[in-house]
């Protein structure tokens, strides 16, 4: 029996199906990870240029300003006074220090400012001597920033400029970095105070991951949403504050390059295709041509009523089952054109068996009986002698023996009890014969009410069961056997069952060899005389299976 693992259908979706659809898989969905790992690195890298641009530049000018303070630390050095500086360099002072510039003692006292200076006294954080010293006011919009340099030891003061944020130029630097609204912008000191940051974020934490502490670099973080964030850092060099932008990547690309991610959607309604195609193929060409195929092999074995059933399909199969019921017909007429040949062969092949039998049971046999009574006269003369006694009881044994012997070929080749009792008693008679002479039992059952046939049909299923019972007792090994004979209204179904070795059997009749199955080439020429299906179902270690049936329904015809 052919495994259904084994079939067409299942090749094509193992083979060809299922590798196409995992490869197609593997490179769309692999090529779109490739992809967003490309894009991810591209808007990070983009960014950290970004943010290392503003943070140099933010340096620049902290690192100027502090320069000029330097230059009028110098000045009060070589003994100018600061009010004469004030007074002299006061107009573009404020222009590079929006927050005024002021000079200061050591204790805090003021000595001289600009005209605009925010701070009338030194605040705590500026008394530190710190270069750029931060002075959020938390009721201001606006970060000032302190740049403070050292006066002269002589003098023990500071001098300090304000300057604001904007004025050192960061929102303009800032603007083409956070043109989505979802964009973070911040700046923070080293130790986490928040100096600047876009408009669009109210509250803004700076993680651990990118604490200043020098360098720049890209870390991937998980905004609340699930979404991956790049956040781009780098370190203003002169202040040691740290610059960051936080942004989704993907809200960053084009809308096109956003929409390349899902390209992979494309291949659904492909695969879709070539599923529903593979499909079509399969349920209109694969499994009509199985079909067909079945229907091709049971016609072989003489069923030719199974070409007739439709099998569906495309045209081109149709018209194949078509071509294959015109040949059946052709075939059907040949066979019933050789069944009178075959017949009359079969007939002088019975006949020279009934003539066997009967010269054997006229002759032989009786032959037998005299040579056993001859010798039963012998036996008063052989008194004396105990041995001659003795080989004339083996004598008559084997005489008996031979007698009995041939008297079972002369049944076999005759079977009087079917032409006197019909085909299911002679049928009973055999099983318990063979089943007496052999080491495997055969069950008898008879089911529904038993009739007479024709001569012809009830010698074809004799013999075709009495073949079938020699091959289990002498070929399977098998250690029990069954014969099930059933009458119904419509059929006789004679079944031959055994538990031995098995065997392979051919799908075709045209696969049967002379030399290895010329028993079954026998049993289906006998039931294709009488149009009888003979069918045989074995496989190696589960037995064997002979069927043959016999329709009746010619003989209901008026």
């Amino acid at each position: 029996m052919k495994h259904p693992l084994s079939g067409l259908p299942f090749q094509i979706l193992t083979l060809l199906v299922l590798p196409l659809l995992v490869l197609v898989l593997v490179v769309a969905f692999g090529g779109v990870a490739l992809h967003q790992s490309a894009m991810r690195d591209m808007v990070a890298e983009h960014n950290l240029h970004a943010v290392r641009g503003v943070a140099v530049n933010l340096s620049a000018e902290l690192e100027l300003r502090r320069e000029v303070l330097t230059h009028l630390a110098e000045r009060v050095q070589r003994g100018e006074p600061p009010a004469a500086i004030v007074h002299a360099e006061g107009d573009w002072l404020s222009l590079l220090f929006d927050g005024g510039v002021a000079f200061h003692r050591a204790d805090g006292q003021l000595l001289a400012a600009t005209e605009r200076n925010i701070h009338s006294t030194l605040p705590e954080d500026i008394r530190r001597g710190d270069s750029f010293v931060p002075l959020i006011q938390p009721r201001e919009a606006i970060t000032w920033v302190a740049v403070v340099v050292a006066l002269p030891a002589d003098a023990e003061g500071l001098v300090v400029g304000t300057v604001s944020l904007d004025a050192l130029g960061l929102p303009a630097a800032l603007e083409s970095l956070y043109p989505d609204p979802d964009t973070v912008v911040y700046l923070a000191t080293s130790d986490g105070r928040l100096l600047y940051h876009n408009s669009a974020v109210q509250e803004v934490e700076v993680p651990s991951t990118i604490a200043p502490g020098g360098g720049s670099g890209v870390v991937y973080t998980a905004d609340a949403d699930g979404e991956e964030v790049v956040a781009a850092y780098a370190t203003v060099p002169a202040a040691g504050w740290v610059f960051v932008q936080r942004e989704r990547w993907r809200e960053s690309l084009g809308l096109l390059m956003r929409y390349s991610q899902a390209a992979p959607l494309v291949l659904v309604p492909v695969l879709l295709i070539a599923a529903g195609a593979v499909w079509f193929g399969i349920q209109r060409i694969v499994r009509p041509l199985q079909q067909l195929e079945e229907r091709a092999t049971e016609l072989a074995w003489g069923d030719f009523g199974s070409i007739e059933q439709p099998v569906g399909g495309i045209e081109e199969i149709r018209q194949l089952q078509a071509t294959l019921r015109h040949l059946a017909d052709r075939v059907r007429a040949t066979q019933e054109g050789m069944h009178s040949y075959i017949g009359a062969i079969t007939r002088a092949q019975e006949e020279e068996r009934t003539r066997l039998a009967r010269e054997l049971h006229d002759q032989t046999a009786q032959s037998l009986v005299a040579i056993d009574h001859r010798a039963q006269m012998l036996k008063r003369y052989l008194l004396s002698d105990p041995r001659a006694t003795a080989l004339l009881g083996e004598l008559r044994a084997m005489v008996s023996q031979a007698n009995s012997d041939l008297r079972r070929i002369i049944r076999a080749m005759r079977p009087v009890y079917l032409e006197e009792l019909g085909l299911a008693p002679a049928l009973e008679m055999l099983a318990r014969e063979l089943g007496q002479q052999g080491e495997s039992p055969i069950d008898f059952s008879l089911g529904g009410t038993p009739q007479r046939l024709s001569p012809e049909q009830e010698l074809v299923l004799y013999r075709v069961a009495q073949e079938a019972l020699n091959n289990a007792r002498q070929h399977s090994a098998a250690s029990h056997i069954k014969l099930e004979v059933l009458f119904d209204s419509e059929a006789v179904t004679i079944t031959v069952q055994d538990n031995g070795r098995g065997f392979v059997v051919p799908r075709r009749v045209t696969d049967l060899s002379a030399e290895r199955h010329f028993g079954i080439m026998g049993m289906y020429e006998r039931a294709a005389l009488v149009g009888a299906l003979l069918q045989i179902r074995s496989a190696p270690a589960q037995g064997t299976t002979v069927t043959i049936r016999l329709p009746l329904a010619d003989r209901r015809k008026p």
